[in-house]
């Protein structure tokens, strides 16, 4: 008997490696939508990271000299995530850069770190804009992995960006690992799982649950923020989520989208979500209030 249970221990390591080799290694999705497809003009671009990286990007320049989004996916998608918020800044007049996290799409290269190394990614792409516009005022707009991106990134370089957005972001790496077994296979994967998180320090370099994003926020306290995120969300619970809110400080407006799950609420709850960007995008002062109300029409 004891070497039965030896034997299945082995094998439930032996899944939990594989489970952490395929998730900092994931499956390449094919963008299914895009700035161009519904709309909007769109160029090809690719940007290079300081560890040379290739990411792949689309560039949709709009008609304001200046206010520019840099738009950044969740783990496992791809630039083409976001392209709906793109076509919609692009109608206000605000030039958009998406692109593909190392990794995903069709960026050459690199491990998924799930936002840690993707920070220098947000970086690399930020200079991309400012090489092209020197004048360029920046708003971050990130959705999970791509917010824990964008403000560690931030955080790290305070003249990076002027604005953020935080969708569904986690609090804690760790535990959003977890959090993430549990959103997609229930409670038994999420047990079934756990030494996934531990496992992962051999792949990453460094330990999930030392990635806390409230450290980094507080940072960037008194500079203009938006969080955003679903009540029902189990990748990052309400509860977790909670912390990034307070670390943000006061006066940072937040959207709650009930009854939403992860990165729920731009779909489930689009004009909520849009009326609260916009609103965030015209209080500092990237678009102007005729243009939305022109929008809005």
């Amino acid at each position: 008997m004891i070497w039965l249970f030896g034997v299945l221990v082995v094998l439930w390591l032996a899944i939990n490696f594989a489970v952490v080799l395929i998730a900092t290694r994931p499956p390449r999705t094919p963008a299914i939508s895009s700035p161009g497809a519904i709309g909007a003009p769109q160029e090809i671009v690719t940007i290079k990271s300081h560890d040379l990286i290739e990411l792949s990007g689309w560039w949709v320049q709009g008609d304001h000299p200046t206010s520019v989004a840099v738009l950044c996916h969740g783990f496992f998608l791809s630039k083409g995530e976001l392209a709906p918020i793109a076509y919609m800044l692009w109608k206000q007049g605000i030039s958009c850069l998406l692109f593909d996290f190392r990794g995903h799409g069709k960026s050459i290269g690199g491990t998924c770190s799930f936002g840690y190394h993707e920070k220098d990614d947000v970086q690399a792409a930020v200079e991309w804009v400012r090489r092209r516009n020197r004048d360029a005022r920046i708003v971050l707009i990130g959705s999970s992995m791509g917010s824990v991106a964008s403000a560690l990134a931030w955080a790290e370089d305070p003249d990076l960006a002027d604005a953020l957005v935080l969708d569904s972001a986690y609090s804690n790496l760790g535990k959003a690992v977890n959090g993430w077994w549990r959103f997609i296979g229930g409670p038994w994967l999420s047990i079934l799982l756990w030494p996934a998180a531990l496992i992962g320090v051999l792949f990453l370099g460094f330990s999930p649950f030392t990635i806390k994003v409230p450290y980094y926020l507080e940072q960037l306290r008194g500079r203009p923020m938006l969080f955003m995120h679903g009540t029902d969300d189990l990748v990052a619970p309400a509860k977790s989520a909670g912390k990034n809110l307070y670390a943000m400080g006061p006066g940072v407006e937040a959207i709650w989208f009930p009854d939403c799950g992860h990165s729920e609420g731009r779909w489930e709850q689009p004009e909520t979500y849009r009326s609260a960007l916009l609103r965030f995008l015209e209080k500092n002062g990237f678009i102007e209030a005729k243009d939305r109300e022109i929008s809005a029409d």
